[in-house]
């Protein structure tokens, strides 16, 4: 199964089959194709996700639509023993006996990928066992006619193969008997004895008559070799002419006495005209390159030399100048004879490589080898105090929604569009490079002073986050966020001075938003806490070393506990407890959100179910609800495992969550209605388009935003805008919660405006479990 091996080892099997299934890589441009058939005979083809479901699937290299129902029996209970290490053997697929072999798709030996904290997607490959297959495997180990045991056929005992998921696979072969090897050496040496007897008999009669026909054969033989020669001049002439060479002589002093026919096809030129003239007349090579070769070609076989020459309709085309001496009977140089091959198409292929070496095929900008190429020579000047360089690192910001929405084209359409715009904001010294994905460098090799980088990152942020349309008509917006960092003041080597850029870069995609940071020597310690987290996080989602908090709910008039909002912390070993603005941005950036709000919804309805009539509210983050079928099914399951019914849970989910895809936002909210579970609209107030949210989504409560609800004691300013949002729930019908309340003024003024439920430390802080059953005891019911 080395073939197997190969491809689950390979960066681009990983990065077009796990991180996503590209059809297109696999299939279409034959990566993963029917050339696994048609060349290695492999039957069915299966690539199995990280759900342990099949997604993308061959069979006889034709494409068929995967379905956990085309595993062969046996093969889902190895799936795990795979991801350990590959599964192989014998298996009956279809009733028919197979070798099948599982191994774990890996980012191999490529740098640039990394395990995306899931499962590993498998693969698996298939080929049918079949009396073909076993006669070319007898043809090797020397057993004749090996072939599968046939039922109720007379033959010896059959060898058995025991399979993983079936009956054993029975051979069968066909036995020489003693006596055939004896015979097999003996007559072939009786039979040349024999035939030695009747050629010496032959040779006797015909010595007698072969002196008469000797003249004649003479005769022939001088006729036949003067038509070869004829015919071999005939196809020297014929592949000279078919050549993309030319054939030329000159006399001794390199001026043309013949050019072949195939320098007119070539060249457009007629070849009579320019008999006699010097053949550096057609032929071009760098100054005094020509001379010193044939003044060589005198004494030396010369080297081919590289030259150009124009044709009639002006192109210009290279060729490699070959020649060889010729002399005459006395031994001097009589003249030259050689070829002209056209290299033009070779000599372009080779600067494309170099171009493919040096540049981003898509972008066309310089890659990390020729920045990094650039950025010595930079530094160069900068470590002898000449002047002071500047590497910036540029991350596009909200990047991969366009991909996720538009498609990769789009993406593609949006990230050369980028590319173009770093360019023409940058000087003629300068360079900017792209290093992967959605990740751009930049050297500035001798700017004027902070002030002026400052200017040109403004510029840079202006160019790229101005609006995108997409060949469709679409428009979409990006941003960047950008690290500097200064030579020789924070490193002096490319390396280094790039690292610190990119740990700027980290700051710069802080909670703000995307902005502009330089480098400082705290940074490091900063990114060090972060990766510690990040890699606390990943050990820990979902144990007990998270914890949640419920800040309760009250009816605005009876000061009723009617709610809670489920809130998690974290109780970490070193960091003490930390809230969630400490690790949820790290979450959603790792995508370990999805685990830990799976976990959070789990416990929160397993929580709150124990009490008869109080209602649970969940976070939901746009991560989680971009996975819009795996986020209904975890609400599924959680409701079912802690047997809350739907109208007890609701879900709070930001403006944010709704921007990017709005036609796909409404059907995941639409199914989640269908559950019976509620939906408000967290931070009401703080977005743009609030309003035409609340219209075309079937949204439940709003919650006013505790910044509102704190400008309440400022006056008519802050009360008008909570006015105004009381007035708008009523006429949508929706019920409303102000969050933060921190004063008895404010829960008075909301009292009065109509607000149904107020939340805040005025009322009390979040509770443990523990906790929340003093302020509110359970009421046992059969309910």
């Amino acid at each position: 199964m080395r073939t197997l091996a190969a491809y689950a080892d390979s960066g681009d099997s990983y990065a077009h089959l796990h991180l996503t299934v590209d059809l297109d890589w696999a299939f279409t441009r034959d990566n993963l194709g029917p050339k696994l058939h048609r060349l290695l005979g492999i039957d069915q083809v299966l690539v199995i996700g990280p759900d342990d479901r099949p997604v993308y699937e061959l069979v006889a290299g034709m494409p068929r639509t995967p379905d956990p129902a085309h595993l062969p029996p046996g093969v889902p209970s190895t799936l795990e023993d795979a991801r350990a290490g590959s599964v192989h053997g014998l298996f009956w697929v279809d009733d028919k006996p197979a070798i099948l072999g599982v191994a774990a798709l890996t980012p191999g030996a490529d740098p640039t990928l990394a395990r995306d904290g899931r499962k590993e997607s498998l693969l698996l490959f298939v080929r049918f066992v079949s009396d073909d297959v076993l006669g070319r495997i007898g043809q090797q180990m020397a057993l004749a006619d090996l072939h599968l045991a046939r039922e109720n056929a007379a033959e010896t005992e059959p060898l058995a193969l025991s399979t993983r998921n079936g009956p054993p696979v029975k051979l069968h072969w066909t036995t020489h008997a003693p006596g055939q090897t004896v015979t097999a050496m003996v007559l072939p040496w009786l039979m040349a004895s024999g035939g030695a007897l009747v050629v010496l008999t032959w040779l006797t009669l015909a010595h007698a008559s072969s002196s008469a026909r000797e003249m004649e054969r003479a005769t022939r033989l001088m006729h036949d070799n003067r038509e070869a020669l004829l015919a071999s001049e005939g196809r020297f002439r014929d592949v000279a002419e078919a050549a993309s060479d030319w054939i030329w002589e000159t006399d001794s002093r390199f001026c043309l006495t013949y050019l072949s026919e195939r320098f007119e096809v070539l060249t457009g030129r007629p070849a009579a005209g320019l008999i006699g003239q010097p053949l550096d007349r057609i032929l071009s090579a760098t100054d005094g390159a020509f001379a010193a070769w044939a003044q060589r070609a005198e004494t030396h076989p010369p080297v081919p030399l590289t030259c150009r020459y124009v044709t009639a309709d002006g192109a210009t085309r290279i060729c490699r100048l070959a020649a060889r001496a010729v002399r005459g009977a006395d031994g001097r140089i009589t003249g030259f004879r050689g070829t002209a091959t056209d290299i033009t198409a070779e000599v372009e292929a080779h600067r494309q490589v170099e171009h493919l070496a040096l540049y981003d095929p898509l972008t066309s900008l310089p890659n990390r080898a020729l920045l990094m190429e650039f950025l010595a020579g930079a530094l160069s000047g900068a470590e002898a105090g000449k002047r002071n360089v500047a590497a910036l690192r540029i991350s596009l910001v909200a990047f991969k929604a366009v991909t996720e929405r538009y498609g990769l084209p789009a993406g593609d359409d949006v990230l050369t569009d980028a590319a173009q715009r770093l360019r023409q904001n940058i000087h003629d010294n300068d360079l900017v490079a792209r290093l992967g994905a959605e990740e751009f460098a930049l050297v500035a090799s001798a700017p004027a002073s902070r002030a002026a980088i400052e200017s040109m990152c403004a510029r840079l942020q202006a160019a790229v986050s101005a609006p995108y349309v997409l060949p469709e008509g679409d428009e979409v917006q990006i941003g960047c966020a950008i690290g500097v960092a200064l030579a020789p003041a924070d490193a002096v080597t490319p390396e280094d001075l790039l690292r610190c850029a990119e740990l700027a870069m980290q700051y710069a995609q802080g909670e703000d938003g995307p902005g502009v940071a330089f480098f400082t020597a705290d940074m490091n310690e900063q990114v060090r806490t972060k990766r510690t987290l990040e890699h606390d996080l990943r050990r820990t989602v979902g144990s007990e070393d998270f914890v949640l908090l419920y800040q309760p709910r009250y009816c605005t008039e009876t000061l009723e506990l009617v709610a809670v909002e489920a809130l998690v912390r974290w109780l970490h070993p070193r960091f003490g407890l930390l809230s969630p603005d400490q690790f949820i941005p790290l979450a959603e950036s790792t995508g370990l959100i999805v685990p830990l709000g799976e976990w959070a919804l789990r416990r929160a309805c397993s929580c709150i179910a124990k009490w008869p009539d109080l209602v649970v509210s969940v976070n939901v983050s746009p991560v989680q609800f971009r996975q819009g079928d795996q986020l209904l099914e975890a609400i599924r399951s959680a409701l079912k495992e802690s047997g809350l019914p739907p109208r007890r849970l609701e879900l709070e989910l930001t403006e944010n969550v709704l921007i990017e895809n709005t036609e796909k936002a409404l059907e995941v909210l639409q199914e989640i209605k269908k559950l019976g579970v509620g939906l408000a609209m967290d931070d009401f107030g703080t977005g743009y388009s609030s309003l035409s949210y609340l219209r075309n989504f079937p949204f439940d409560r709003i919650k006013i935003d505790r910044r509102f609800v704190s400008d309440l004691d400022q006056g008519r300013d802050g009360q008008g805008i909570v006015e105004a949002i009381l007035a708008l729930a009523r006429a949508l019908g929706l019920a409303v919660t102000a969050e933060g309340v921190e004063t008895s003024s404010q829960y008075s003024w909301l009292r009065k405006g109509g607000c149904d439920e107020v939340q805040g430390f005025h009322f009390a802080r979040p509770q443990s479990e523990a906790d929340l059953l003093l302020l509110k005891p359970r009421v046992r019911t059969h309910a």
